[in-house]
């Protein structure tokens, strides 16, 4: 793997390495878990360098804290990060489900039904709900990239770490596989048709909706600050 640092910057392969790493490391944690530079280098077969940079910007996206004489710790995604994301989220989904209207082929559209086609069956979502979450997931990456905008996408996976709806089981936790897909199938009907207003429309009500059932449930389980 190429290291060599140009104009200030790391190879946007490291950096996506190391970004890989550290949220499967994020699955289940509860407290921040000290990272070391060196066992991550050595994973990844490059010097502490490219690692230190890597680390230095993810700071910014809140999955890791650096501190002085400490180094770097990795930071769980908190109950107030998912809500504040999904908040944002509704209004980023909403503009690219629109772009996506506007962009995507027929082909583009038979991916996205593709990506369901598992779970068309009566209660099929229920029935695999881990593997429809990771389905959801899917999705809605593909929607940010038929939405063809350069800083939507880095801004999606800048925080991707926090819209991590499948590692956080947040629709299996909700019982919510049968609406979600639901409204997905929708969605697709909507960017079929070439219908921005209404793609848009529907992405907004498909966020909000999961950002009711998140409040419901953090309220009841007493969460709620």
């Amino acid at each position: 793997m190429t290291e060599g640092i140009q104009n200030g910057s790391i190879p946007k392969s490291v950096f996506d390495d190391v970004s890989a790493l550290l949220r499967k490391r994020m699955k289940g944690i509860t407290e921040p878990v000290r990272i070391r530079e060196g066992e991550l280098a050595s994973q990844l077969g490059v010097s502490r360098t490219p690692v230190r940079e890597a680390l230095i910007r993810l700071e910014s996206t809140g999955m890791v804290s650096l501190q002085p004489g400490k180094g770097a710790l990795l930071c769980p995604v908190t109950d107030k990060d998912y809500v504040e994301w999904l908040q944002l989220r509704e209004q980023l989904e909403g503009f690219a489900t629109r772009e996506a209207a506007l962009n995507a082929s027929q082909r583009d559209v038979e991916r996205l039904r593709a990506i369901f086609e598992p779970f068309m069956t009566e209660g099929g979502a229920e029935a695999e709900q881990d593997a429809y979450g990771k389905a959801n997931v899917s999705f809605h990456k593909e929607i940010i990239k038929l939405a063809n905008n350069r800083l939507l996408n880095r801004v999606w996976d800048a925080f991707g770490h926090t819209q991590t709806t499948y590692r956080r089981q947040t629709i299996k936790r909700l019982h919510r596989s049968s609406n979600s897909l639901r409204e997905h199938l929708a969605i697709i009907d909507a960017i079929e048709q070439r219908d921005a207003g209404l793609a848009e429309t529907l992405a907004k009500e498909h966020v909000r909706a999961l950002y009711k059932a998140v409040m419901q449930s953090l309220s009841e389980a007493g969460r709620l600050a």
